[in-house]
């Protein structure tokens, strides 16, 4: 079985973040939520995510984005690889989801809510300065930001500096807007 330059690039770039220490993640993270608090207000509705193991935003990020916006609609993985949004209301109403990933317990919508939104923070594994998103994998978030008109609502990808890098796309791979690293916020 041969290993595709994604899936290559991937484990690669996953195995740099399982690397860094508790310390660096700890100070990372703190960067990125310094970082989002320079670019959403009050007013905002957006849609964010839940940071896994080592995705950027760490255990503090869902509850730094949700005081400084209005609404915060977080993802639920749903059937045949497509995103659900659910609005946050509070730590208190996240439960386990069938990934076993926490999410949020209220009305679900399908991924046409994100036109309605004022900002979209991603998660992914790398980003090239052209704006091409690297995900896991599975094409989630692919699916979701597809559909959507280029710039809106703008999407924001965030990743570590190191991770702005070339990356292997395809023609139906739609770019983010802006990459938000541990360094600080560019629009592309």
């Amino acid at each position: 079985m041969t290993t595709s330059p994604k899936d290559a690039l991937r484990s690669s770039l996953l195995n740099a973040r399982r690397e860094r220490t508790s310390e660096q993640r700890a100070d990372d993270n703190a960067a990125w939520c310094a970082g989002v608090r320079e670019l959403l207000t009050p007013a905002m509705r957006i849609a964010a995510y839940h940071p896994l193991g080592a995705e950027p935003g760490g255990p503090n990020f869902v509850e730094t984005v949700a005081a400084l916006c209005k609404e915060v609609y977080l993802p639920i993985s749903g059937k045949n690889g497509e995103l659900l949004w659910t609005l946050y209301v509070g730590p208190e109403a996240m439960r386990p989801g069938a990934l076993g990933i926490a999410e949020p317990v209220g009305q679900r919508h399908s991924s046409d809510i994100l036109a309605q939104l004022d900002l979209i923070l991603a998660p992914a594994m790398a980003v090239s300065e052209s704006g091409m998103r690297l995900g896991k994998g599975a094409g989630y978030y692919d699916r979701a930001l597809t559909p959507l008109p280029t710039g809106h609502p703008p999407v924001v990808a965030l990743v570590h500096s190191t991770e702005v890098r070339e990356v292997p796309f395809e023609e139906h791979d739609r770019p983010v807007d802006g990459i938000l690293t541990e360094r600080g916020m560019r629009w592309l």
